[in-house]
């Protein structure tokens, strides 16, 4: 594996492996690469459509995909000129290729991680889809899934390969088997560096205890809060006072069940399930090493982030280093600020943090 990647060196397995593997996924929201490839794409013959939707429903199973899979049939795509910043905002982002190209649009799905190794200059994750925030309509990690493979290009952040797996085995499989990287623009290490270490809360766990947010702008006042334990997941807990009340919190939840500020409140301590949702990063103008700005990433589909729920909003997170937790968070619109919290105190392995 290549060594030259600011991000660093992964280890050979395990979590850490999983992590900087992630970590690599979302640094490329920073990004915009433009490439020419080829890319093979094969489907499984079945007899009936597979049901991946979960509790959703049929989900991808449905429509021109559901044709391909029943009848087995493969095909290869030449692709020139593909813009990784074009996929996130839409340009050919309905494609069953385009995940290879903008894989961090899976970010929010994952649920576990339960395989993580080197493979080559790659790393192949395997991956478990989050039964309530996965999308239904996702083609490659809907909610009943049974697992998406992947291998990542350690360079690039880009996906080798992705095969999703459902109960009776390979279902589709998508994989480069060409690449040209016409244009790498960045828009600064310390973004992509910001946004990896959101996307490695998703595979580490962290217990925080005297948490204080100032909710400085938020209109609802809906804290009802209904954790969800995903299987193998990283666990992640915080006990916070806001508005005067005290919460458990986790950072996984039912969307449906929990009231915004609390679904807010969780992706602080989770921000890697905003990070899907984020395009047209860059370091915050006059903000700290560890803080951001973003565009909301148009026509994302459900569910939604608490914090980039629409494509008029402008968001700006800073993230604590040790942590992974969103010390402030604010979505702003043309009109002002529509969202801010800011996490004035917490406390995590006997280290507290204090703050604004």
């Amino acid at each position: 594996m290549a060594t030259s990647h600011w991000l660093g060196e992964p280890p050979s397995g395990g979590q850490g492996t999983a992590a900087l593997a992630l970590a690599r996924i979302a640094a490329g929201v920073a990004r915009d690469v433009t490439v020419d490839a080829v890319v093979e794409l094969e489907y499984a013959a079945r007899e009936a459509e597979p049901e991946l939707g979960g509790r959703f429903g049929t989900g991808t199973a449905g429509g021109a995909a559901a044709v391909r899979r029943r009848n087995g049939r493969s095909r290869r795509c030449r692709l020139e000129g593909v813009s990784s910043l074009g996929l996130r905002e839409e340009d050919g982002a309905d494609e069953p290729w385009a995940v290879l190209f903008d894989p961090a649009r899976l970010l929010r799905g994952i649920g576990a991680v339960p395989v993580a190794r080197r493979a080559g200059e790659c790393v192949e994750l395997a991956l478990v889809p989050n039964l309530l925030c996965a999308d239904p309509g996702d083609e490659w990690l809907p909610p009943g899934a049974g697992r998406l493979v992947v291998r990542v290009d350690a360079d690039t952040g880009f996906l080798r390969s992705a095969e999703l797996y459902d109960a009776h085995g390979a279902l589709a499989t998508a994989r480069v088997v060409e690449l040209d990287v016409r244009e790498v623009r960045d828009a600064s290490e310390g973004a992509g560096r910001v946004l990896g270490r959101m996307a490695r809360t998703l595979v580490e766990p962290v217990e925080l205890t005297g948490g204080v947010v100032e909710v400085e702008a938020d209109p609802h006042d809906d804290l009802g809060f209904e954790a969800f334990e995903v299987p193998g997941g990283a666990r992640r807990s915080w006990d916070v006072s806001v508005r005067g009340k005290e919460l458990a919190l986790t950072g996984d939840y039912a969307p449906e069940r929990t009231g915004p500020v609390a679904a807010r409140l969780a992706e602080l301590l989770t921000p890697g399930r905003i990070v899907g949702h984020l395009s047209r990063v860059e370091a915050q103008p006059g903000g700290t090493d560890d803080s951001v700005r973003a565009v909301v990433r148009p026509m994302r589909a459900f569910p939604f982030s608490a914090w980039a729920p629409d494509e008029g909003l402008t968001c700006e997170f800073t993230v604590d280093p040790g942590t992974g937790l969103l010390v402030r968070a604010e979505a702003r619109s043309e009109e002002g600020v529509v969202f801010r919290h800011v996490v004035t105190r917490v406390t995590a392995a006997g280290r507290e943090r204090k703050g604004r």
